[in-house]
């Protein structure tokens, strides 16, 4: 193996990139269908990191995600 150094770090920006921006088109009590938990915790976590409350039910085998604020 080789140690490198000065590499620059990747950005993880696509994914949170697109949870961010339908959080930026979502108001007061809208809700999103998602699929899975992973889905839910990325969604739940964009809304949060925007300063909103959030909240969650199971609809089904699917969730659904509800900015509270």
């Amino acid at each position: 193996m080789k140690i490198e150094k000065n590499i620059p770090l990747p950005r993880k920006q696509a994914k949170q990139a697109t949870w961010a921006a339908l959080v930026d088109n979502m108001d007061v009590g809208d809700s999103v269908l998602v699929n899975n938990v992973t889905e839910r915790a990325s969604l739940t976590n964009a809304i949060k990191a925007q300063g909103y409350e959030v909240t969650t039910r199971k609809e089904d085998d699917k969730i659904r995600v509800w900015r509270m604020s």
